[in-house]
């Protein structure tokens, strides 16, 4: 009884799924021309708005990025230093 009822489900399932597929054939790939218009609008702004940002924003480097950098040697210099400094306290 049970295995019929099932069965019953099952068919009617087969059937909405079946009408389902049909209707949608009628259905075309194409997008709305109106939606490709209002897309690319759309994709415009956004690349209006980036270029704007990309012009008045500044890059962030933390509190001390105004203070330049001494060249290597002068850095190399100073860690040979201080390697001597802390092989002699040994």
């Amino acid at each position: 009884m049970y295995q019929r009822v099932g069965q019953v489900w099952a068919a009617i399932l087969v059937g909405v799924v079946v009408v389902s597929v049909m209707q949608m054939g009628g259905v075309e790939g194409k997008p709305d021309p109106t939606q490709l218009a209002a897309m690319a609008d759309a994709l415009k702004y956004l690349q209006e708005l980036d270029k704007y940002y990309s012009q008045v924003s500044r890059p962030r480097f933390g509190k001390r990025s105004e203070y330049a950098v001494p060249p290597g040697d002068v850095l190399m210099e100073a860690s040979e230093r201080l390697m001597e400094t802390l092989a002699r306290r040994r």
